[in-house]
């Protein structure tokens, strides 16, 4: 069910009171109205409610009757919701006294768990439900939503009351003037509902006998059922209904229940409204059922959803053209961002490269300019450089110093040594030689006879060497 309102109105109108309960936005608390069903006051909220409704400002849910319906837990063996969705019809049709063809369905949320696909389906005859909606009329109103008693009353309870523990056996006791409800489940999770088709009270108000009979034999069943299918003797019993406001009817049912398992007894804060309570919520978290779809769907909430999909169909257009106006925009941002980057690259390569570089070209024009701009530059390089020729001078005279070797001609340039001399043995120009190795020359030494004092003479011959 989609949340196409903002507003909805729950009515109860099965007995002599009729309880209306108004949400007006998801998560607030509802307002809640009580009156006899044949009094002024309600003829009038009926009527305030009607206007709301056909201006579509609110919705108006009703349930129908649990006597009329069906509940299940179906399960789908394989873990795919869309395919489950397809046999959903097929496995409630096993389950339903009478035709699917012929009755009006409506399927809860899915899940997956242990591998398979879970839903809670709901089933009403078109026969029962034309006449629900002909007695609704009759009364008052035309609900817009037509929902499941016993679904509107659980989920209710696991809203305004979360149980404790996920696995905590819960049994919901809904006691209507005209019939009565159990609810029972795991946590929050719907597990079955059984209907007590006979009125709870008699005519002064009190436990009808023939229903206290049929309540003890059916709830022994209902506990059994509960304890084997939950394994805990642990029941919380949640009590709700028009009859549950009076702690005699209840003190009266629980006398009958059987014993031997330990059961927690709780009242709902205003257990009449439970059930208006959970069908306005419902509506307006779209999270119910609603049976009267087709041709039985209320023209003001046709209206409503026609303008929410009108609503929606316009917010998906405008987001489209905003997105379409923000990506023209954004291509206009780049092309002009492209054109000055463009312009400060070519700018740039004009004053490396000179003028009449090519667009595209700049890299390739500017790696040129740079290789022609290293060589002719090499000499100013290299007077300028802190470590230059001078440098290396100092160090070739400090080690020919060093090794007592006299020095008659020296020759130096960038990437060339030629040096004359004598020492006092040529093991000193072998030692000069094997520094100046160090220093990154390569050397090559050859004698060339003896001074006039009997010095050996050696000429040194060297060559920069540069690593690749």
């Amino acid at each position: 069910m989609s949340r196409d309102y903002k507003a909805a109105y729950g009515i109860d109108r099965t007995g002599t009171q009729m309880v209306l309960a108004r949400v007006a936005h998801r998560g607030a608390a509802p307002v809640v109205e009580s009156f006899p069903v044949d009094s002024e006051a309600a003829r009038e909220s009926l009527a305030r409610v009607e206007r709301e409704v056909k201006s579509g400002l609110a919705a108006l849910s009703a349930s129908a009757p649990a006597p009329l319906t069906l509940v299940r837990r179906l399960r789908a063996p394989f873990a795919s919701t869309a395919k489950a969705a397809k046999v959903w019809p097929s496995l409630l049709d096993v389950e339903l006294p009478f035709p699917v063809e012929g009755s009006r369905c409506a399927y809860g949320r899915p899940w997956v768990a242990d591998g398979g696909t879970l839903t809670v389906a709901a089933a009403i005859r078109n026969s029962d439900l034309s006449g629900f909606d002909d007695l609704c009329r009759a009364q008052g109103f035309n609900p817009t939503h037509v929902d499941s008693e016993v679904l509107a009353i659980w989920d209710q309870l696991a809203v305004e009351s979360p149980p404790a523990r996920s696995g905590l056996s819960r049994l919901l006791v809904w006691l209507g003037e005209d019939h009565a409800v159990l609810v029972r489940g795991r946590g929050g999770e719907f597990m079955a509902a059984h209907v007590l088709r006979a009125s709870p009270c008699d005519g002064n108000n009190r436990i009808s006998s023939s229903f206290e009979t049929l309540w003890a034999a059916r709830l022994a069943q209902v506990l059994a059922t509960q304890a084997a299918e939950t394994e805990s003797n642990e029941i919380d019993i949640w009590w709700a209904g028009p009859v549950a406001r009076g702690e005699e009817q209840i003190r009266r049912l629980r006398q009958a229940l059987p014993g031997g398992r330990t059961l927690r007894h709780e009242t709902v804060r205003q257990p009449d409204a439970l059930l208006a309570r959970g069908l306005a919520r419902r509506v307006v978290e779209g999270s119910g059922m609603n049976f009267k779809t087709g041709e039985d769907a209320h023209p003001a909430r046709l209206k409503v959803e026609a303008r929410a999909e009108r609503a929606s169909t316009w917010a998906l257009a405008s987001a489209a053209i905003l997105v379409l106006v923000l990506n023209l925009a954004q291509g206009a941002w780049r092309h002009q961002r492209d054109a000055v980057l463009q312009e400060r690259v070519s700018a740039a390569a004009r004053s490396i490269a000179g003028p009449g570089v090519p667009r595209g070209q700049e890299s390739l024009m500017v790696q040129r300019a740079l290789s022609r701009r290293d060589e002719e530059t090499q000499p100013f390089r290299r007077a300028l450089d802190v470590e230059g020729m001078e440098r290396t001078l100092e160090s070739v005279l400090r080690e020919a110093a060093e090794l007592h070797i006299e020095i008659s001609r020296l020759t130096l340039s960038a990437g060339a040594l030629m040096l004359e001399g004598s020492a006092a043995g040529i093991q000193a120009a072998e030692a000069l030689s094997d520094r100046l190795r160090e220093q990154g020359w390569t050397i090559q030494t050859d004698a060339t006879g003896l001074t006039s004092e009997g010095r050996p003479r050696f000429i040194l011959k060297g060559a920069a060497h540069h690593e690749a």
